[in-house]
């Protein structure tokens, strides 16, 4: 591709950018969404690193993160990831990316199960019943490089909720960018995540949380004992809500271990993150680990990924 067709394509990019940046700052603030689980987070690198990943994203949880990173793979990954978050909230997110001709695909799966709901119909001392509710994501994504720097990517995604007897579903669509500056090390990305609809729980609408996030990662040009430090920094804008910047460091010693740090603005209850992980050839086991302030306790994950 000509010089000037790929500057001018990355002039458009950014300025869809910043229109959509304006867009997010002038809509209503309700400061309410559903289907929650869809914000936590998947894999435990990406956790780990403070969810510092749109730019970063390159292996199976991209069709979380950005959709754009699944470029990066090479022949077949499969990531499993369990999340045992507060209130005894069990999140599981799998997916397997892999690659066909000149693109990659992805499948995906994400489960979240909340117990120990109580069902009173008027103020008592036990409750008549004991409620579960459970949300279910499945989705399919395909990935392209255009040209030697630029990737996009798609997901579209079904959504399905359930408390007691009431359920609801629909369907979303993620879509992202990832551009490989000419800055050696330099990588950045876009995502929009969660747009569109679900049918109504009982007589309720449920609006998903419609998310933009802009990130850069930067892989410093030194090394401190054989191991290599990696910086990522996301704007997260969720657009009937509030917006966050998360921040992540991770260092990896000779691609063997690697440990991470991260921090989030914008939380009333969480802000640092942290976790490490290890890698056996063709296995990675990776871990996150949450804190969380006002007595709300911590959330563990673990993740194993495989190539083949």
């Amino acid at each position: 591709m000509p010089n000037k067709s790929k500057l001018g394509l990355i002039i458009l990019t950014f300025t869809l950018m910043i229109n959509l940046t304006t867009l997010a700052f002038s809509a209503d603030n309700p400061a309410s969404t559903g289907l929650s689980f869809l914000k936590l987070g998947a894999g435990s690198r990406a956790v780990g690193m403070g969810e510092a990943y749109t730019a970063l994203a390159d292996e199976a949880s991209g069709t979380y993160w950005n959709p754009a990173g699944l470029t990066n793979i090479n022949g077949t990954e499969l990531i499993f990831t369990h999340n045992q978050w507060l209130q005894d909230i069990k999140n599981e997110f799998v997916a397997i990316g892999f690659r066909a001709a000149n693109s990659t695909f992805g499948i995906s799966f994400m489960s979240n199960t909340a117990g120990g709901i109580e069902q009173r119909v008027k103020a008592s001392e036990e409750p008549i019943d004991v409620l579960t509710a459970r949300d279910i994501m499945l989705g399919l994504s395909f990935a392209r490089g255009f040209g030697s720097n630029i990737s996009y990517g798609l997901t579209v995604k079904y959504l399905y909720q359930k408390i007691y007897v009431e359920s609801s579903n629909g369907f979303a669509v993620d879509a992202g960018l990832q551009y490989t500056t000419p800055v050696n090390g330099l990588k950045a990305g876009f995502a929009l995540q969660n747009f569109g609809y679900m049918s109504k729980l009982q007589k309720e609408s449920t609006k998903l949380p419609q998310t933009m996030r802009l990130g850069l990662a930067y892989q410093l040009p030194f090394q401190i004992l054989q191991g290599n430090f990696l910086i990522a920094s996301d704007w997260v804008q969720i657009f009937e809500s509030t917006s966050h910047i998360n921040l992540g460091l991770e260092y990896n010693f000779i691609n063997y271990f690697a440990l991470r740090f991260g921090f989030q603005t914008g939380y009333d209850d969480k802000g640092l993150h942290a976790g490490f992980g290890v890698n056996f050839s063709h296995y990675q086991l990776d871990y996150a680990y949450v804190p969380f302030t006002s007595d709300l306790g911590n959330s563990h994950r673990i993740s194993v990924g495989v190539k083949f």
